[in-house]
């Protein structure tokens, strides 16, 4: 059996056709945690704006997009943001590649020469399935689907081309371009949502359609996806390496690639499935109010991903043992902030009934969906990172495919037991722990550590939060009482950790 050590250099197959640096073995300098929090404190501040952005299009689009009593407006934009999620898998593995090969590398130590080719292929490539997609979809355009998939391969350009640099930008650590990209996409929403709104409130438009916002996202998709461009311009435009001595490389990253991109595909199936379903078995009224429910998680999401995104290319950077030392640590970290995160539930109830009463049935399903971010964040923040970090993308793929079989066999005993949208998030419920049990296991059973506490922790918060939002109808009563409940539990369990401010065993 291959030992753990020795995993930390699995994807990198073949290294002699393709020379790059392995950097998962390198000491970590003594001032690397100082520079983890600096880089996550830039993505964080950049994910303020979105998150404002995320706000007003969570709370003014659903309100405008209403058309007296139907929410079909609505229905048909979650339809094309849930499909949005996916244009990714059409880049094959490509970015995936790159982000294995090379994660933890400087800008400067990339061949610009050869990333020039690797830039220049990837982009006409690109453009060749958006022409085929869109191409496809115009002979549908005058029905709704049809429109949806003329954009969806619209966005597929623009998204995957961002995606790319987005790549370059986080494993060489250049995290200033992802947040000003953050902040300018940002800024273009809120301004696009508040025209609208003034439209709506000043009865130029009665209410707004959802092609009219699409056609504004997926401008502003456009417009960041060649800023990107312009950004980059250093590994995109200039001397280049011919193309028939790159074709091993590029090769390379695509079979290296595939396996990540299937893990990344069979998780976001794993997180959006019970909306599938529904989009699937229920009318478009009933889907705007269910995609509505996680339209709110998503707010939160936004608001925590800062680490996830700066947490891989550090973790290359740690030798096999600091990545076992530091894992409970980085778990109880993300439980402590997370479960904090739910006190939203309380304010966001408030908004949803005195502004958006529409939507209020919506409420029903994000009181029993909202306590899962804390399982999901724990996987995909730190589990999924740490499977990169030591080689084991296949193994967490085989695991998420298990479980994504169980979610689907879950999904439909719950729809055809009980025909209802609760029954399926509830299934929904059931499935994430089980895929955060089996996820944790495999990672640490040979690992000699004790996950009890942070698992405890989360059981205890869980508990606490369905008891209150489930028995006490007063907001305001609830809120006190899940913060107290929050404050004394985790002081309870991590209170030496925070005292000591979680020292990291570097």
């Amino acid at each position: 059996m291959i030992q753990d050590e020795n995993i930390l250099n699995e994807e990198k197959i073949n290294n002699e056709e393709v020379v790059v640096q392995d950097v998962s073995s390198n000491e970590s300098k003594p001032e690397q945690p100082k520079k983890v929090i600096k880089n996550i404190i830039k993505v964080g501040l950049s994910n303020i704006f979105t998150l404002i952005a995320g706000i007003l299009v969570g709370f003014i689009i659903p309100k405008i997009m209403t058309n007296g009593d139907s929410t079909a407006d609505y229905g048909y934009y979650k339809i094309f943001t849930l499909y949005l999620g996916y244009v990714g898998l059409f880049h094959f593995g490509f970015c995936d590649g790159i982000y294995l090969l090379y994660g933890g590398k400087s800008f400067e130590e990339l061949d610009k020469t050869k990333f020039r080719t690797y830039s220049k292929f990837y982009l006409i490539f690109e453009m060749i399935i958006t022409l085929i997609i869109t191409s496809i979809s115009l002979c549908f355009v005058n029905t709704n689907y049809g429109f949806i998939f003329v954009f969806l391969g619209i966005n597929l350009l623009a998204e995957n081309v961002t995606n790319y640099y987005q790549i370059i930008s986080q494993i060489t650590g250049r995290f200033n371009e992802l947040s000003i990209r953050n902040i300018i996409k940002s800024a273009l929403t809120i301004i696009a949502v508040i025209v609208l709104y003034v439209l709506f409130k000043t009865n130029v438009i009665d209410y707004l359609q959802y092609q009219i916002y699409i056609v504004i996202t997926s401008s502003i998709s456009l417009i960041l996806s060649l800023w990107y461009i312009i950004t980059y311009k250093d590994i995109t435009f200039g001397k280049s390496s011919p193309l028939y001595l790159e074709k091993k490389f590029i090769k390379k990253f695509f079979i290296v690639g595939i396996p990540l991109l299937i893990a990344n595909l069979v998780s976001a199936l794993l997180l959006t499935i019970d909306r599938q379903f529904v989009s699937l078995l229920f009318d478009k009224e009933v889907y705007s109010t269910y995609a509505f429910a996680y339209n709110m998680l998503n707010l939160i999401i936004t608001a925590t991903s800062a680490i996830s995104i700066v947490l891989y290319p550090t973790l290359k950077r740690f030798d096999f043992d600091k990545l076992k030392n530091n894992y409970n640590n980085f778990m109880s970290i993300i439980a402590i902030f997370v479960a904090f995160c739910l006190i939203a539930y309380f304010p966001l109830h408030l908004i949803v009934t005195h502004w958006l009463d529409k939507y209020e049935a919506s409420l029903i399903i994000f009181r029993i969906i909202f306590p899962t971010i804390l399982l999901t964040s724990c996987i995909s923040m730190i589990m999924f990172n740490y499977y990169k970090a030591i080689g084991k993308s296949k193994l967490y793929f085989i695991i998420s495919l298990i479980v994504l079989g169980i979610s689907i066999v879950a999904n439909l005993i719950a729809y055809f037991a009980y025909k209802t949208t609760a029954s399926i998030s509830f299934a929904s419920i059931i499935v994430t722990a089980i895929w955060y049990v089996i996820t944790e296991f495999l990672l640490i059973k040979n690992w000699k550590i004790n996950p009890i506490k942070h698992l405890l922790y989360m059981i205890l918060i869980i508990t606490a939060y369905y008891l209150i939002v489930f028995l006490i109808d007063n907001i305001y009563i609830g809120f006190s009482i899940y913060l107290l409940s929050y404050l004394v539990i985790t002081l309870l369990f991590f209170f030496k950790e925070i005292k000591n401010k979680f020292k990291f065993k570097i």
